[in-house]
Formats: C-alpha cells, sequence, structure tokens
C-alpha cells in the first residue's frame, strides 16, 4: 500500500538526499536565525546590499528542478507529499503575515497613533510589520508600508511580506529568501495542480486574493528622492520582487481561468496537454477566478511602471545574477569647480591705473583683457556642452537600468494571453455570451478601446506567436542553469518527462485532437498553444479591437480625440497589426494540412469575430483555399480602413499596416498559386490583394505629413514599390511619376513638396527617382518573359516595339533631370542611375537586340530611333563613369566595370546587328569629349579657369602668374588623361 510505499528505503533515501542538497544549497556565511529588529543599522556596508543575491540562486534553481522533476512525473506519491509539507511549512513561515482576528485586536493597537493606513480588521499580528504600517519603525533601512493590491478586502486572512524581508537586517532575510520566493511558490502551486496529479489549485487561492505589504505608493513617486540609499535600495528591490510574484501567481492560475476544454483523455504519466482542465476541476469558479487574475494584471501595470521609475533613480540596485551597472564617468565630472576663477574672467575690480600707464601698457592691458573675455565665453560654451553630454550619459544610464530589470523579470506564460478573451477584458460587453459573428452594430455603442493591460497582453501575444511560429532549436538543460529566461510551462526541454505514445484519435475527439496528433513533433507544441488560444477567444478579441478602434477613429460616430485616446487607439492597433503580421508570416501556417486547418480557424475569428464555432463541430469539412481568402479579404479591409479612414500624422504607424497588409497578400501567394480575381471597370481581371496595396500606398503617398516626419528609402520608397509593383498598369503609373511628379521638382522651394505627391520633395527625391530607373528596368525584363516579347508576329510585335520606346523616352527625361539640375545630381542619386541603367542596357542587348533582329526588315525605322535615344543614354553613364574617376568615387567605382561592360556590349551587338542587316552606315564611331554630368565641356572649363587665374596673377604680379600657369598646366594634363579614357572607351 501507500504506507509501503512512504516507509521504503529508497524514498527514505530520496528525501534524505533532496534535503542534504536543499540545506547545503544555503550559503554558509548567512544565518536564518533570529535578529535585533531595533538596530539602526549603521554597520551594514550600504555598497554591499543586494550583492549575496546570486548566492540564492543555487536554492532557486534547485526548485526550479524539483517543479521539472514533478511536471515529468518522475516523483512517487509519497515525495510529492513530503515535498508540498515541507515546502508549505516554510513559505508560511518565511513569506506569509496572519491579521488578527477582531476579537483579539486590544483597544490600546485600535486607538493608537499613525494608524489611518490600517483597516481595523487587517492588523499584522507581527509588531514588526505594523510598526512598519503606522510609522513607527525604528529600522533606518524601512521606509514606511502599505498593504497594497488587497482583491478580497476585508476578507483576506494573510498577507505577502516583501518590505519586511529587504528592509531586514538578517542577511538571509533580506538576500536570499526574495530570490526563493517565485521558484517555492512555483514548486507549490505545480504539487497542487491538477494537470500534474495534484488536488487542484484551490488548495493555495489564498495567495491570488491576499495584499501585498510594500512601501507606499508616495515612495515611488516624488518622495523617492528624499529617500537615503539603503531606503531608494529597499523600495527598488520591494518593487522587483512584487513584479516578480505577480508575474508568477498569473502564471500559475490562469490555468485554472478555462471554461471550455475537457478533461484529458491522455493516459500514464505524460504530461496534459494545455488547457486539458477547467476552473470547476480545479476547485473555482470561472467568473471569479478570471475577475481576480484581471485584477492581478492590473496591479501588474502598476508595478511595472513603478519599477521603471524607481529602478531609474536608483543606482545601487542590481538585479539577482547581475552586477552593479557602472555609472558613466561624465556624471562625476566637476566641470564647475573652476567656474569663478580669476584666470578664467577679466579682473572687472581692479583699480584704474591708465593715467599711469604708458601706451605699450594700456595695449597689452587691452590684449589680456581680450584674452580674458575670451577664455569666460569658451567656458560658458564648455559648461553649456558639458551639460548636454551629462543630461544625455544620465539619460542613457537610466535606460539602461530600466532595461536591465525588465529583462531580469519573471518571464509571464504565453497561456496569459487568454485573458484577452475575459469577460472583464471584452470590448463589447459579455463575450462569453457571443454566439455566431459579432456586427458591426455593436461597435458604434464603443466609447473606448484599448488600455495598459491590453497593450500588454497583445504583446505578450505578438512575442508568444512570433516565438511559437518560427521554428527554433531547443533550449537545453545548460541554458536552464544559466538563468536564461524561459516560459513557465516549457516541457518539451524537461529531461524528467516520460515520454509517451502520442494521442490517438478516437470517434469522440474533435477536429483539433485529429490535428494535433497528426501533425509534426516539432510543431505540435506550437499548434496546442494556438489550440488553447483558439478555445478561449484570443482571435476574436484582435477582431473586436480591430473593429472599435476603426469604428472609434472612422466609424459614423467618430469623435475628434484628444492626444491620449488618440495615442492609446494607435498603440491598440499597431499591436493587433503585428499579431497579425506573426500569423500570416509564419511558413507552418500554410506548409502542412494541419497548418491550414488552424490558419482558417483563426482567420474566422480575426474576421467574423466568432467564438463558438471552433470545437463545435466534431466532424468538419476542410476550408477552402478561397474562403481563406476571402477572410484574409476582410481583415485586410478593416486594416485598410484604420490606417487611411482617418488622418494620422504618425508614419510608422500607416507602415506597420501597411506590412500587416503585405503579409496578408504574401500569405494568399503561399496558399494558392491564383489569388482572388475580380473585374475592374475595363473588364479586365486584377488581383484584388495587389491591387488594394497599389491603392493604400497612393493614398498614403499623396498625403501631407508633419513637417518632423522622417521620410526615407525605408517608408516612402517601401510605398512607391508597393504603388509600382502592385498597378494594374505598370508603365502608366510610371509615365505619371516621371512627367507629373518627378519634372515638377525642380521648380519646388526648399521644404516644399509636390501638389499631387506631397511626399515628393529634394529631400525624398532619390528615393522617387531610383523606384522609377528600378522598375523601368524589371519592366523590360517582364516583357521578354511574356508572350509579347517572344512573339514573330509582326503586328504583335509593333506593340512591345511601342512599349520599348516608352521606356527609352522616360529614361531620357530621368537624365535630363540631373543633367539640367546639379541640385538633384546627388551622389546616391548618380549611382542609381549608373547601377539601374546599366541592367537596362545589359536587358536591351540580351533580350532586345535578338528580338529586333526577328523584327528588322518589317519595324527599321523604330528599331534605328530606339538605338539612338539609348545611345544617348549611354553617354550619359559614361560621364558618371568620368565623373566617379575624377571624384574617386568608391561606390560609382564599385559599379564601373559592369557598366563599362554593358556599354562595350551595346556598341559591339548594335554594330553586328545593323551589319547583318546590311545598314552598318547608320552608325558611326568618333572620339568623346570629356564632359560633366551636367552635359559641359570640361576642356572649355578648364580654360576658362585657367584665364581668371592669369587675369588675377596679372594683378598679382609676375611670380604669382608664374605659379599660376603651372597650376594650368597641371589641370590641362589631367583633362588629358580623361579625354584618352573616354576615347579608348568609345574605341573600344
Amino acid at each position: 500500500g501507500s504506507a509501503a510505499v512512504a516507509s521504503s528505503p529508497i524514498v527514505k533515501e530520496i528525501r534524505d538526499m533532496i534535503q542534504y542538497a536543499y540545506s547545503h544549497c544555503k550559503p554558509s556565511g548567512l544565518s536564518s536565525g533570529a535578529v535585533d529588529t531595533t538596530s539602526t543599522g549603521n554597520n551594514v556596508n550600504t555598497s554591499s546590499v543586494g550583492s549575496a543575491f546570486s548566492d540564492g540562486s543555487a536554492m532557486a534553481f534547485m526548485l526550479d528542478e524539483l517543479c521539472h522533476a514533478v511536471r515529468g512525473g518522475r516523483l512517487a506519491a509519497p515525495i510529492r507529499e513530503w515535498l508540498d509539507e515541507l515546502f508549505q511549512g516554510e513559505f508560511e513561515t518565511y513569506y506569509v503575515g496572519d491579521f488578527e482576528e477582531e476579537s483579539d485586536v486590544p483597544q490600546v493597537t485600535k486607538g493608537a497613533v499613525n494608524m489611518d493606513r490600517i483597516t481595523p480588521d487587517q492588523i499584522p499580528t507581527s509588531s514588526r510589520d505594523l510598526a512598519l504600517l503606522n510609522g513607527t519603525s525604528v529600522n533606518s533601512f524601512a521606509p514606511r508600508g502599505e498593504l497594497r493590491f488587497n482583491i478580497a478586502g476585508s476578507e483576506s486572512i494573510v498577507y505577502l511580506k516583501i518590505l519586511p524581508l529587504l528592509s531586514s537586517h538578517n542577511g538571509f532575510e533580506r538576500e536570499l529568501l526574495p530570490v526563493q520566493l517565485c521558484p517555492m511558490f512555483r514548486l507549490m502551486s505545480t504539487i497542487s495542480d491538477l494537470r500534474y496529479g495534484g488536488k487542484g489549485l484551490s488548495e493555495i487561492d489564498a495567495m491570488l486574493e491576499c495584499p501585498l505589504l510594500l512601501p507606499t505608493a508616495a515612495s515611488s513617486g516624488m518622495d523617492f528622492e528624499d529617500l537615503s540609499s539603503i531606503q531608494q535600495w529597499v523600495v527598488t528591490s520591494s518593487y522587483f520582487f512584487a513584479t516578480c510574484w505577480v508575474r508568477q501567481l498569473i502564471n500559475s492560475f490562469i490555468y485554472a481561468a478555462g471554461d471550455a476544454a475537457a478533461p484529458s483523455s491522455s493516459g500514464g504519466s505524460q504530461a496534459p496537454a494545455v488547457g486539458s482542465f477547467t476552473s470547476s476541476s480545479q476547485g473555482f469558479n470561472c467568473d471569479e477566478v478570471q475577475k481576480k487574475i484581471v485584477s492581478r494584471l492590473r496591479a501588474l501595470v502598476d508595478l511595472e511602471e513603478e519599477l521603471r521609475f524607481t529602478t531609474s533613480k536608483c543606482f545601487v540596485f542590481a538585479p539577482p545574477g547581475l552586477d552593479l551597472l557602472p555609472a558613466p564617468k561624465e556624471l562625476f565630472d566637476d566641470d564647475y569647480s573652476n567656474d569663478n576663477n580669476e584666470e578664467n574672467r577679466p579682473n572687472t575690480n581692479a583699480p584704474d591705473k591708465k593715467k599711469d600707464m604708458s601706451k605699450e601698457e594700456k595695449k597689452a592691458l587691452a590684449i589680456a583683457k581680450r584674452k580674458a573675455i575670451k577664455r569666460a565665453k569658451d567656458r560658458v560654451k564648455s559648461l553649456v556642452k558639458s551639460k548636454q553630454q551629462r543630461l544625455k550619459a544620465k539619460q542613457k544610464h537610466e535606460e539602461n537600468l530600466v532595461y536591465r530589470s525588465l529583462a531580469a523579470l519573471r518571464p509571464l506564460d504565453p497561456q496569459v494571453c487568454v485573458a484577452l478573451g475575459f469577460e472583464e477584458l471584452s470590448v463589447v460587453g459579455n463575450a462569453a455570451t457571443q454566439g455566431a459573428s459579432q456586427g458591426l452594430s455593436q461597435f458604434q455603442q464603443v466609447t473606448s478601446c484599448g488600455g495598459p493591460v491590453t497593450a500588454m497582453l497583445l504583446n505578450l501575444l505578438r512575442k508568444a506567436l512570433s516565438d511559437a511560429l518560427l521554428e527554433k532549436k531547443s533550449v537545453s538543460f545548460k541554458a536552464r542553469m544559466e538563468g536564461n529566461n524561459l516560459e513557465e510551462d516549457v516541457d518539451d526541454d524537461n529531461p524528467y518527462m516520460v515520454k509517451g505514445q502520442p494521442p490517438t484519435a478516437n470517434a469522440s475527439a474533435n477536429f483539433a485532437d485529429i490535428a494535433l496528433a497528426s501533425c509534426e513533433e516539432s510543431a505540435k507544441k506550437s499548434f496546442a498553444l494556438l489550440d488553447s488560444f483558439l478555445k478561449g477567444g484570443v482571435f476574436a478579441s484582435l477582431y473586436e479591437h480591430l473593429a472599435a478602434v476603426a469604428e472609434l477613429r472612422c466609424g459614423q460616430n467618430r469623435r475628434n480625440h484628444d492626444a491620449e485616446t488618440e495615442s492609446q487607439l494607435v498603440e491598440t492597433a499597431r499591436c493587433v497589426f503585428s499579431c497579425i503580421k506573426s500569423l500570416t508570416s509564419s511558413e507552418l501556417m500554410t506548409r502542412s494540412a494541419t497548418g491550414k486547418t488552424f490558419l482558417a480557424s483563426i482567420l474566422k475569428q480575426i474576421a467574423e469575430g466568432d467564438r463558438a464555432d471552433y470545437g463545435s463541430d466534431n466532424k468538419r469539412r476542410r476550408t477552402t483555399t478561397a474562403t481563406m481568402n476571402k477572410l484574409m479579404g476582410y481583415v485586410m479591409d478593416n486594416v485598410n480602413e484604420i490606417i487611411t479612414g482617418a488622418y494620422t500624422g504618425d508614419l510608422e504607424f500607416a507602415m506597420d499596416g501597411v506590412e500587416c497588409m503585405q503579409a496578408i497578400e504574401n500569405c494568399s501567394k503561399r496558399l494558392s498559386d491564383t489569388a482572388i480575381e475580380a473585374k475592374n471597370d475595363d473588364g479586365k481581371a486584377t488581383l484584388i490583394f495587389p491591387a488594394k496595396l497599389s491603392e493604400v500606398a497612393d493614398k498614403l503617398l499623396r498625403q501631407n505629413w508633419p513637417e518632423d516626419t522622417k521620410m526615407n528609402k525605408g517608408n516612402i520608397g517601401k510605398l512607391l514599390s508597393l504603388l509600382v509593383e502592385h498597378s494594374p498598369n505598370r508603365m502608366e503609373t510610371l509615365s505619371s511619376l516621371v512627367n507629373d511628379v518627378l519634372q515638377e521638382v525642380p521648380h519646388l522651394d526648399k521644404g516644399s513638396g509636390v501638389a499631387a505627391f506631397p511626399t515628393c520633395s529634394h529631400h525624398t527625391f532619390g528615393s522617387y527617382y531610383s523606384t522609377v530607373l528600378e522598375y523601368l528596368w524589371k519592366e523590360l525584363v517582364n516583357l521578354f518573359n511574356s508572350p509579347l516579347g517572344k512573339t514573330k508576329d509582326p503586328d504583335a510585335a509593333s506593340k512591345a516595339m511601342e512599349l520599348m520606346h516608352q521606356m527609352i523616352g522616360l529614361l531620357q527625361l530621368l537624365s535630363g533631370l540631373t543633367k539640367e539640375n546639379d541640385s538633384l545630381a546627388k551622389k546616391i542619386v548618380l549611382l542609381q542611375q549608373l547601377k539601374f541603367g546599366s541592367r537596362f542596357i545589359e536587358t536591351f542587348v540580351l533580350k532586345a537586340i535578338p528580338f529586333f533582329q526577328v523584327h528588322f526588315q518589317h519595324h527599321e525605322e523604330t528599331i534605328l530611333d530606339m538605338i539612338r535615344l539609348l545611345q544617348r543614354w549611354s553617354h550619359q553613364l559614361y560621364h558618371i563613369i568620368s565623373h566617379g574617376k575624377r571624384e574617386k568615387d568608391a561606390n560609382l567605382a564599385k559599379e564601373a566595370p559592369r557598366a563599362k561592360k554593358a556599354l562595350e556590349m551595346f556598341i559591339h551587338k548594335v554594330k553586328a546587328m545593323l551589319k547583318k542587316n546590311r545598314c552598318l552606315t547608320a552608325m558611326w564611331t568618333k572620339t568623346l569629349k570629356a564632359k560633366d554630368i551636367d552635359g559641359t565641356t570640361l576642356k572649355a572649363e578648364k580654360e576658362a579657369e585657367k584665364d581668371e587665374e592669369e587675369q588675377d596673377s596679372e594683378n598679382e604680379g609676375e611670380d604669382d602668374a608664374e605659379d599660376s600657369e603651372e597650376d594650368g598646366d597641371d589641370a590641362s594634363g589631367d583633362f588629358a588623361d580623361n579625354s584618352e579614357d573616354e576615347h579608348d572607351t568609345d574605341e573600344d
């Protein structure tokens, strides 16, 4: 029986080994004995406080390993019971405080002074804790305390002691116990969890709702800087470990918040699937536990905000496992020490002795005064600059402190994302009663959307989806030992896990069980997480937030929101965009039948908000590609409305929406080679998703953005690429950009934009110019990859000739822009001109020349005209190559060899084609003059400069004239070299 097992020598030996290891993890220099709590603590070195945090990591690591052993099913029941009894006892002894019963509270205590922060029915039994609350503590380490985040109110019977531990003068209590708090509770909750053979999490439910004894809220505000350095450390440490504690509470009890799962049917000791047990099976009421978790999430937001502030101001705090971050030396430079030095300023109080001074002495005095005034001015400039450097260094150091602290916090379990589906966080009220697809009329009554808790959960969902859908290597045992942030319920890398047979699908299994049973082992965990999100209505919540943001910003009842509300709506939308992008960008969702099955269910929730559909049909039909494309179209429409339906001055926000739409379009491509087709006004077939992307890009490019908006290739260039690439008629779009947009840039005033396209200005000219050049080349490639570019029909070839003639004409217009306007001929523009111009000629030589050979007899005049036009473009490329050589431009020099080769091929292939068709007289060879990129002849410029130099030298004297003539000879030599290079290239 169980009694025999409990008394067996093996069980006893295991217990002894665990007890031995646990006791020896405790550092020998620290004791858990009683301490003098009335000590002022002056004998404690402030710089050493918190230095033993890392000593507690060995004990914390052992507790985590015991937790893995319990989850892996490797421990017998007697050992589990012994561990439960052992650690529950230690937990209550060290961390839990009790309140006095009403009948036991003395009258003198009730009437004591400074009891304004203590309710009569919540008086701690510990006099030490009571002194922290009423402000009578003589502990110099401790600021005044407060019972915070009390969910149950007066019904709470216990509280968590965080401030008493961290303000203790006992090193064991202050340095080790806080580090063990979360690992010990995680082990306790795992032993109690029904998923791992426990009796239910209701056995430890008092911890979910009990208050925390922390420093007062004022301690993390304006009063923080008035505290001593040791008190600042106590306040910061308290918020750090309180934040970790609340995160662990949520991680543990989130598995008791579900109400749609069925008990696991998997037998043996294999770990049950996520969401296999409901609230009732864990001993809870679903609605009550969800409300408590949401309350803890709100407390977590407050704690993290307070931690950000305190950790940025407390330079003596370091998270467990990390050393103190040294402050930059700029913060300690004394630039003001010599500010009032008499040497650095003029002596205005000196007696006036000018009457007795000689002329030379007065002159020397005036010089000295001028030097003193200059030194004073330089000193002021130095002080201003030093102050700015100090402020920047301080700001950067504070940001690093905050980042370190937040990165060291206990990670939230991805399962916490199911809280998005709770009624308390629903946008439209009672989400649990929403059955079929939700109508837009429900969102017309919505007055707010988003908030700190929602933003935190959406960011967590984005990270969870990104990590789950991105194929990555498993985390090793060594990584856990090094303290890397790991998910709470990761069992894939649990070395104690009993590997059982995968569950087999039976007649009563739903489609998710069947899908999970048939999918690859590496993807099973990812799909199991998606399954729990679907059951919890997480993706339906994304639909609600999308629809609510669209209604509030662009709907019929939209209002002029204040800056804070608008920022909240934009932040919510950006988080939702990121989540959708992570889903649709994953190849895992489109690579297999299982992935497509889950993608269809996810799209149904995101597109229609249908919570009840998932899991209702045991035998559901496979969703067709057309249906999934239709659902993605609904999602894309919502995103489109949010970023273009109302003005937003945030270009980054608009680009997030565009990237989301682009991810949807790419997902549609992966699902099928053909996307949804529709008929436009001309009766021609067009792809809906690409057309929507082109339309959105066009709207955003035509929008007026604030002056401080940063426009570059990453946003404007990307929008231009989408506009041209997905345009129904690319040549028409390219012609419009060249003729109606780029041709207007030379006439613009500085800082202004083209009327039709305000995003096109002198600053963004390079993005427009390079995009048009690139797609002119790509359009030539596409022409010869199409049947039209391979036809042998002379009549059909006319269309191809017309298109090529149009492309070359646009090239000529682009060449004229940089040739006639020096302000537009920037290095990056010349580089793009050389790069894509040479590629255009390469394609022309390889594809167009053979095409011309076939149709030369029928289109001789058109072909010769195109060759003449393209030859003018080639001359411009020669001038750019020479310019790069003169200016020693490394980027132009890198592109020059390929461009020269293309230009040589052009000459030889054209000459060969004309010779073959007995039309060689149409081509002649001459030596090119050395010209600059604006078309001016360099020789004329050099001679003009030489004449000007000679004229100046005559006025200065004969010696200077000789020197000027020598300089003129050198310049002529330089030109001769350039002329030879051009001549040689042309001869080749």
